[in-house]
């Protein structure tokens, strides 16, 4: 389910009999986009749900990152993009966080910022600088209330205080694949990605960030999330984040959650 609307979600779900995964296309923060039909951030994500459709059974880690990135990697060889252009400029990079299980291995593989349950036990991949940056909105947020700068009405229809903080934002995607991993096309952090060994029988929840409580099943996950977002949509209260929900979206961030278990 998209913030806005389904066409424009980011976020994808992917079902074979070897591979499940949850796919979170980083909001884009470039003007310009390498699709005419989609933002950055849906176009990594259906780059790379087509490309787990095609993976080898046996597929290991290493191997999986190398295939993704390679998949990225060719989309810019193909718009004459240069390496060094996407160096000094991150954020312009077709970018995906994957949370994957691997049947054949038994294994679910975190990369990048995405979450995950198994049999209960709660499993994160949270970037670094994120939390700072969310600290430093909410923040901003409190003073701009008290302060009588802003009502939460009118940081509903702009977040003034989400563009304060969009050039942290920005300058912490010089850090992918050095202190988080993710898919951009670029050698992913191995050091980085977090591996989850599951069990025949295991109870699994793949979900990305647009959960902020991620719980045993889709109703209660999805109920919490209506509490967050009704008591505290500007996401600055019970749920510190880098952007609330604006008028006209129906949540703060797009969100996919899929629940399976292992024979």
């Amino acid at each position: 389910m998209g913030k806005r609307d389904l066409e424009t979600c980011e976020d994808g779900i992917v079902a074979t009999d070897d591979f499940v995964a949850v796919i979170d296309g980083s909001t884009s923060k470039a003007r310009q986009q390498l699709s005419t039909e989609m933002r950055n951030g849906k176009f990594a994500m259906l780059l790379l749900k087509e490309t787990i459709t095609k993976l080898p059974q046996n597929v290991a880690k290493d191997q999986f990152c190398a295939i993704a990135t390679d998949v990225i990697a060719s989309v810019y060889e193909q718009h004459n993009i240069s390496k060094n252009r996407l160096v000094e400029h991150p954020e312009e990079r077709l970018t995906a966080s994957i949370c994957i299980f691997s049947l054949f291995r038994k294994e679910i593989w975190m990369i990048g910022d995405c979450q995950c349950l198994c049999n209960g036990r709660y499993y994160d991949n949270p970037k670094p600088h994120e939390a700072p940056v969310a600290n430093r909105r909410s923040k901003l947020i409190h003073e701009m209330i008290s302060g009588g700068t802003y009502t939460v009405k009118q940081l509903l229809a702009h977040d003034y205080a989400r563009d304060a903080v969009v050039a942290d934002i920005i300058e912490s995607c010089h850090h992918q694949n050095i202190d988080f991993s993710v898919i951009d096309g670029f050698p992913v952090a191995l050091d980085k990605v977090v591996t989850i060994h599951a069990d025949t029988s295991s109870d699994i929840v793949l979900a990305s960030d647009g959960y902020p409580f991620l719980l045993p099943t889709l109703n209660e996950s999805e109920k919490a999330l209506t509490q967050q977002l009704s008591n505290d949509p500007l996401c600055y209260q019970t749920f510190l984040a880098t952007k609330g929900k604006i008028d006209g979206n129906v949540s703060f961030d797009d969100r996919a959650y899929i629940r399976f278990c292992v024979e």
